[in-house]
């Protein structure tokens, strides 16, 4: 009880800096005997530019979500038409989304008339949006995930990169020579679409170094498939931010995994990384994009209190969601300790929530944390989702390299369509 008073008296502690209305509440979630947050500690809290074009108001968020959820209701009166098998269905999509994102979340992202709930589901109102849920209801109603469609994917289009970052997935693939044509890129994302999949995620490598290309990849993968760019920052100017918007671009996702730059510096093993992360972002938020950071939280991370301060630094730019990622002994940390232990995530879940339904942070970025579900209800790689690494390898996703098959003998080959999908999550054990 001890501990956990402590955390309570701390995080208090913390928020009551961001007060804007001393009468705000505010939820406090606490993990028993965790003791996370150590007494007395100091956190610099900068002056904060308010997000101009993230949040809708509390009406019009209100308005939102119950026309979503009339629309949910609609579809499945049309799929499943019987009373009884409609509100079962519907009420364990529900439920599913509120145990992944750790409750009813009513954060929403407004950008260029469309709205955005995290990075993985098509923005709202929009196609690709009604095929997800119409794709979702019939998975609920048949209990059986071998049948339904992909839904993402993310294709790792280059093997180049400047960077030589601490944590690289691709590490042993980078800087050999290009496995990918333009062409075959092109293929692999007429092969995904044919397939019935709503977005593509465009990494590498690092992607801008062939922006060329990657521009008229997303230009003809937008026609179909919602697009997103995951950046080191490198080469995104606002030249580029803006022929990425024209070419259908939805959003990007830069990856920044520290607020100090040095830090930041040698993670990414490049002296100008941070400067070149935080321009990213200033010019795609000019760009009217989507915009997200990405962070992988170390162990050295937590430890050192950096959480809070880093999610006040990404509200200081205005980003519209912070993507919280565990390391994984993968790539350039195989073989390395570098898995979480209980405490460290236990903070990680502790901050999840405050930041998503706190009353303190209500204007502070949408907080992804995949760890979060995929110890509740499994993962979604390997059965929404596959990676298609930089050397054409399809894994369930980029922490878990379980090498289904080469994407290559299906681009160059006579292959017509793709093998079934994986289904499987070596890591979480089940899938959602």
């Amino acid at each position: 009880m001890a501990c956990e008073q402590q955390l309570i008296d701390n995080t208090a502690l913390y928020t009551s800096k961001l007060l804007i209305n001393d009468t705000m509440s505010t939820t406090i979630f606490t993990a028993p005997g965790s003791g996370l947050i150590q007494t007395g500690m100091k956190v610099q809290v900068a002056e904060i530019v308010p997000n101009k074009s993230s949040q809708p108001g509390a009406l019009k968020r209100t308005l939102i979500w119950w026309a979503i959820r009339l629309q949910i209701v609609y579809y499945a009166c049309v799929i499943l038409r019987r009373p009884d098998r409609i509100w079962r269905v519907y009420d364990k999509l529900i439920t599913r989304r509120s145990t992944v994102m750790g409750g009813n979340l009513k954060k929403i992202v407004s950008v260029d008339g469309r709205y955005y709930f995290n990075l993985y589901t098509p923005c709202w109102p929009s196609k690709a949006y009604d095929t997800l849920v119409k794709n979702e209801l019939r998975r609920f109603a048949a209990e059986d995930s071998d049948s339904e469609n992909l839904s993402f994917v993310f294709l790792a289009i280059t093997r180049k990169c400047p960077m030589r970052c601490e944590h690289c997935f691709e590490w042993d693939n980078l800087n050999q020579r290009e496995t990918f044509t333009k062409q075959d890129l092109l293929k692999v994302i007429q092969l995904y679409q044919q397939e019935g999949v709503l977005q593509f995620h465009f990494s590498g490598g690092e992607p801008m170094t062939r922006i060329k290309d990657l521009i008229d990849v997303i230009r003809f993968a937008s026609q179909k498939s919602e697009c997103w760019v995951v950046t080191s920052g490198f080469n995104l100017t606002h030249a580029n931010a803006d022929l990425l918007k024209a070419a259908g671009c939805k959003g990007i996702v830069v990856s920044i995994d520290h607020y100090l730059p040095e830090v930041h510096n040698l993670f990414r093993g490049h002296p100008q990384a941070f400067d070149s992360a935080t321009k990213a972002v200033r010019a795609a938020l000019d760009a009217n994009l989507v915009v997200a950071i990405s962070v992988c939280a170390t162990k050295s991370f937590i430890d050192g209190q950096h959480l809070l301060p880093y999610l006040d630094f990404a509200k200081e730019l205005g980003v519209h969601f912070v993507q919280v990622l565990e390391p994984k002994d993968i790539g350039h940390y195989s073989g390395k300790n570098v898995l979480l232990e209980q405490h460290h995530i236990d903070e990680l879940e502790i901050v999840f929530k405050n930041v998503n339904f706190s009353a303190h942070f209500q204007r502070y970025p949408t907080l992804l944390y995949h760890g979060y579900h995929q110890r509740r209800v499994g993962c979604f790689a390997g059965n929404r989702s596959v990676y298609v690494d930089s050397a054409g390898d399809v894994h369930a996703c980029p922490f878990c390299h379980t090498g289904q098959y080469n994407i290559l003998q299906y681009v160059r080959g006579e292959h017509q369509s793709l093998p079934k999908k994986a289904n499987m999550c070596p890591r979480y054990d089940k899938i959602a």
